[in-house]
């Protein structure tokens, strides 16, 4: 149950209304007479709004993230990368792709084609290697199983430190 402030009025005659403050805290006007249990499950149902409304205070609050990078320094660090690991590595890619995306840092679809979120230039040039080395060991190994973490972790030993530093930064 969402934790909420309740304030009750003798001026609203119906309905209750649900608010929330600078801070997120989230706040119910009711009349007089309403039922707890009605104003309860008024805000129960309104929980995916109360979260989404909470996000967004959260992302304009957010500062905004510094540049490592330009584009075109992304672009020339990912592709002397795949160069090097990928004869490493004993693969090939078919193509390489920029998207700025929110979901995910890199990919590698089922045809070889490797695509790289342009929000990498917000991150450190060890994070943008990493995230090289992850998706060229999807050319070898299509999920995220054992033998895929052994080889990424073979070929990048820091694999741990820069996933978890990836973990912090927001993809959007």
């Amino acid at each position: 149950m969402q934790k909420y402030t309740l304030i009750r009025s003798s001026r609203r005659r119906r309905s209750a209304s649900l608010n929330l403050t600078k801070d997120g805290e989230v706040v119910v006007r009711a009349p007089i007479g309403m039922p707890l249990a009605f104003i309860e499950q008024f805000v129960g149902g309104h929980t995916r709004w109360i979260e989404k409304r909470r996000r967004e205070l959260l992302h304009r609050h957010r500062p905004q993230p510094v540049r490592a990078m330009t584009d075109r320094e992304l672009e020339g660090l990912v592709s002397t990368h795949i160069g090097y690991y990928a004869v490493r590595m004993g693969v090939s890619p078919k193509a390489i792709r920029y998207k700025q995306v929110t979901t995910y840092w890199g990919s590698c679809s089922p045809t070889g084609v490797l695509s790289f979120n342009t929000r990498l230039v917000y991150t450190s040039k060890d994070t943008v290697e990493y995230v090289v080395v992850h998706e060229l060991a999807h050319l070898r190994w299509r999920g995220h199983g054992k033998r895929f973490w052994a080889l990424v972790k073979q070929i990048y030993p820091r694999t741990e430190e820069v996933r978890a530093y990836l973990r912090h930064i927001p993809r959007e």
